[in-house]
């Protein structure tokens, strides 16, 4: 038995408790800036994420920065660190559920949602699961016959989802973490193959063009001489057989 096994036996004898995301934590929308206001943008410092920028389980970096002016005069707000983003609007929702752990302060697009976890419930947790159950989400929630995928929020906060004892969580967030961690140690080392092996396929398939045309003007010097050489003997077997 492992070790969660053996907390859920002790803390949930009765099973695991399930509740819908509307009880799990603070739900935040986004908000897109005039791009006409160059206030709003320039020289920005307030990361915003987009669904763009939903490529990792973790950002702490994102394409756009936006002004304190943006967040205080547009539709976009301030969303505390340690949000659960996840992508509610784009193309990308007809073939995965973007989600990802934001452990900074940031302002969303209007096609993201953000959840902070109420006490009790690690955001780390709430990462994982929605890792877990992106596709169920996308079952239960994505609207049809739109002409851009999107998510219904009054299904998505419908969706029910485990919440066992903090004690658990924390177990299950140690486990999967560390299978990340060797996750990403294991992308690195696939990058760095790459890069080798991108180093030596472009070393050894490189040629010095000169030398080549070098190599065959002395190609064609010796075709040269050996055609002079044999002049030279048809003409002294000629002049012999006079």
């Amino acid at each position: 038995m492992s070790r969660i096994d053996e907390l859920i036996a002790e803390l949930c004898p009765d099973g695991v408790p399930f509740e819908p995301l509307a009880n799990v934590g603070t739900w935040y929308g986004g908000g897109t800036p005039s791009k006409n206001r160059l206030a709003f943008w320039q020289n920005g410092t307030i990361p915003w994420v987009s669904p763009k920028d939903m490529r990792a389980p973790v950002i702490t970096t994102t394409e756009d920065y936006i002004t304190d002016l943006a967040v205080k005069s547009s539709a976009t707000k301030l969303i505390p660190a340690n949000a659960i983003a996840v992508v509610v609007r784009s193309s990308i929702l007809d073939r995965t559920f973007p989600s990802a752990l934001i452990p900074i302060p940031v302002a969303l697009n209007q096609d993201m949602k953000a959840i902070v976890p109420r006490d009790g419930i690690l955001p780390g947790y709430i990462a994982h699961l929605f890792r877990s159950r992106g596709p169920a989400i996308l079952r239960f929630a994505r609207k049809t016959g739109g002409s851009v995928a999107s998510i219904e929020s009054g299904r998505l906060f419908a969706f029910r989802v485990p919440v066992p004892p903090l004690a658990i969580q924390r177990e299950i967030v140690r486990v999967l973490d560390t299978f990340s961690a060797l996750e990403a140690e294991l992308e690195a080392e696939l990058e760095a193959r790459r890069q080798q092996y991108t180093y030596y396929r472009d070393a050894l398939l490189t040629f010095d063009e000169r030398r080549t045309t070098n190599d065959e003007r002395r190609t064609t010097n010796d075709e040269r001489r050996t055609t002079n050489d044999e002049r030279r003997t048809t003409n002294e077997l000629y002049h012999k057989r006079r």
